[in-house]
Formats: structure tokens, sequence, C-alpha cells
């Protein structure tokens, strides 16, 4: 029996799986700015008037005429960070990907101390992901890291553009992104929790985002073609985030490829105790297949975007649960059921 191969449901995956990968937690760029004051100095006249422009201008040019006066004039202005801090927010909330582009390297050339750059460079590889400028994406992320290589945000980001981009059969930022991805997991579970984020928000974002660095690495390492790779972390991922869908959907692909394989295996043996243990084994393999299936089918009822691929595990797991069981599915739906998220 045999029920597609693994890329082809990779393939099948990438139409309706969202960008797995993580939503960038990016902190506010005015909390940054205020927990970085400088010494209460004198402010003058012009420095005030200055800084003012920069609030009243009615558009991003203005501002940025104004920031770049204040700054020249005023290297070491008490205002410097609050004027950062706000640009580099009035930067992020600009949807058009080549405007944002063009005023984050502004900010770069006007703001160049590292805790500023550190504010823009988020905003600025994220608009090079939404141009479809991804080398330079992965160019300016990369030049920032070898400056700055516990940069949380910036590794997260890449390693999310990263894998979207596998998903897409483009193995281009594969490398970097593995790497990328276990220098994040490494700084997540020392526990170093950059100075932007309070306690509460730490906590938040190790649990959101490590799992999906895990399951990151399980997809690259999947497109990459090392199976026993992506199983291993992708079943880590599994154990952090257990009801996420996506992971088991992932794992029960790659079982059933092994489940094939054996199959094959065992056909092609001659009869004897040999090709005996190598029935076993593959079923052994199978009903791992159909627990994963079960876990898949259970997690993904009720989200849209697992729809289409959920109807269709539910008919290959119907197949395979009547090969185990002797042409019945009695205790089959039981199994799903089993892996539901209880009612609240």
């Amino acid at each position: 029996m045999r029920i597609r191969s693994l890329m082809t449901r990779v393939a099948v995956l990438v139409a309706f799986v969202a960008a797995a990968g993580v939503v960038i937690a990016k902190p506010s760029c005015s909390a940054v700015a205020q927990g970085n004051k400088s010494a209460q100095t004198k402010v003058s006249q012009e420095e005030q008037n200055l800084a003012k422009a920069i609030l009243l201008s009615l558009d991003a040019a203005g501002k940025f005429k104004a920031a770049a006066e204040l700054i020249k004039k005023y290297p070491k202005s008490s205002l410097r960070s609050k004027a950062a801090g706000d640009l580099a927010s009035e930067v992020n909330s600009i949807r058009d990907p080549a405007q944002k582009i063009s005023l984050a390297q502004q900010y770069q050339n006007i703001f160049n101390e590292p805790s500023e750059q550190q504010m823009i460079m988020p905003t600025l590889i994220e608009a090079l992901a939404a141009a479809n400028r991804f080398d330079e994406a992965f160019s300016n992320g990369s030049d920032f890291l070898a400056r700055n290589p516990d940069s949380l945000f910036v590794l997260e980001q890449l390693v999310t553009i990263g894998t979207n981009q596998a998903k897409q059969k483009n193995a281009k930022f594969i490398p970097q992104s593995l790497q990328f991805a276990t220098n994040a997991i490494e700084l997540i579970e020392a526990n170093q929790k950059p100075a932007e984020i309070d306690d509460a928000g730490w906590t938040k974002y190790k649990r959101d985002v490590l799992p999906n660095l895990y399951q990151s690495i399980g997809l690259l390492n999947l497109v990459k073609g090392d199976r026993n790779e992506a199983k291993a972390w992708l079943a880590k991922a599994a154990e952090l985030a257990p009801l996420d869908p996506f992971n088991y959907l992932l794992l029960a692909g790659i079982l059933n490829d092994e489940y094939q394989e054996g199959a094959q295996r065992y056909r092609s043996m001659p009869d004897g105790a040999a090709r005996d243990q190598a029935l076993k084994q593959a079923l052994a393999i199978l009903d791992q297949v159909i627990d994963a299936y079960a876990r898949t089918i259970a997690l993904a009822e009720g989200k849209e975007r697992f729809a289409s691929v959920r109807q269709q595990y539910l008919h290959d797991l119907e197949s395979y649960y009547k090969y185990r069981h002797k042409n019945s599915t009695e205790g089959m739906q039981e199994l799903i059921d089993k892996y539901k998220v209880p009612a609240k």
C-alpha cells in the first residue's frame, strides 16, 4: 500500500500552511529608548525646537530632516534617545516596503549608535523580505550579527525568512538559517533576555518562539533531505508545543516514508526469519504513522488552513487503520478523540 511521498506532501503543504516560524515579537522602539535614558542635562532652546520639529512635521521627510539637524548639531543631546525611538516606530508603521526600506536606511545614516541600529535593523530586514530582496535581507542581517551576535530579534527574523524561502523551494538560505536558529535557541535556553523585554514578556516570548525555532530547524532539515535530523527537531518542537498540528503533520509524513521503505524492504526479501523481522519492524513504524495521523487530525480540527490536508490525512488514516485492524475502523474515532484539545 503506497500513500504519497513525503516531498509531494511538503509541496502540498506550502500551498495552504501559513509561514511557519514565528511572527517577530519586536519590542516597542519607544520603550527601548526610554530604557536608555541618559543623564539629565540642560537642553538648549534650539535643541528643543529641533525636537519639536520632528514631532510636528507632517511627513517623514520633514521628520528626518529635523532629526538629522538635531544629531548633527547636538550628537550628545539628551533628546537623542527619544528621537531615535520615535522615528524607529514611525518607520516600522509604514506599510509600503520600498518607502520603509528607504527611510530605514536614512535612519541608519542618522542614528549610528549600536542601540539605535538595533532598533531599526529588524524593520529593515522585514521590509527587504517584503520587497522580495532576500539576498539583501540576509546580507544586512549577517553583517549586523557579525557585530551583534546576540541580537535575538534579528536572528529570529532571518530564520523566519529562510524557512519561508525553503518552503518555496529556495534552498539558498538553509545553511545560514540553520545556524541562526541554533544561535537563537542557545540564547533563549541560556535565558539571555534582551534588555528591552520585561520578565513577563520574556516568559511569553520563550513559550511562543522556542518551539517555532525547533520546528523551523526540523523543516529546514526536511527540505535539505536530512530526514533523521528533521524528525529529531520536530519531535522536540512537538514536545514544547503539543497542540500545534503542523509538527505532527510533518512527523507523520516522515514516519510514513520510513514505513514505505520498510515495507518495500520486506517485500524484496526471501522467506525466513529475517523477512519476518523486517515485517515486524515495518508494522511497528506503521503504528507510529497511525498515531501521528490521528494527532494531526485531532489537533487540526476547526483550523481552516489545515482543512484540506486534514481531509486527506483522514482518508490515509482510515486506509492504514483498516489494514491493521482486519478491515475495521472500530476504535479509530476514539483514537482521534483522545488527542483532541479539551473544551474549555
